[in-house]
């Protein structure tokens, strides 16, 4: 007999297999296997044009709010999502698993977003225009990880802070 991780991730308690514990004893390991799916990158649109040095100064000043914009979008969404979980009880992982998961895409989209804009300054570095980024929203600028719930707390308590 060996011991290995059921299908259901210890998420269902009423799974036939580990009764909920996550854990199932098989006694040929090899055929009880399945291969996970790995999953797809979801590519990202991107505002910025193939050749950015051609731009001119008013096309940048019309990129820049829009990507902008768009991560105050994605982060008031990701802030709406935190106050919807309830971390005050045990199981929040299991069972908003589906919010954690969109908390975590709609940051790799804010990252996606976020390298726009460092390339965006890297290649204004070079010229003579200067910019300066002023986010609409408390999240915008920072990385979350989506992972650790004493950061997700932080992160709520210190928005409630600004609020007040």
């Amino acid at each position: 007999m060996t011991v290995q991780i059921c299908s259901c991730e210890g998420l269902d308690p009423k799974c036939k297999k580990c009764f909920g514990s996550g854990y199932m004893n098989t006694e040929f390991p090899e055929k009880s296997i399945k291969a996970t799916p790995k999953k797809a990158n979801v590519k990202h649109e991107s505002f910025l044009p193939d050749d950015l040095h051609a731009l001119s100064k008013k096309e940048v000043e019309n990129i820049v709010p829009k990507i902008m914009d768009s991560l105050d979008v994605k982060s008031k969404k990701q802030m709406q999502l935190l106050h919807s979980i309830p971390f005050n009880t045990t199981t929040f992982r299991r069972d908003f698993k589906a919010k954690f998961e969109l908390l975590q895409k709609i940051e790799d989209e804010k990252q996606a977003l976020r390298k726009e804009l460092d390339v965006i300054a890297a290649a204004l570095s070079t010229s003579k225009y200067s910019i300066e980024f002023n986010f609409g929203h408390f999240l915008s600028d920072k990385v979350i990880d989506v992972t650790s719930n004493r950061e997700l707390k932080t992160l709520l308590r210190a928005y409630k802070k600004l609020k007040k």
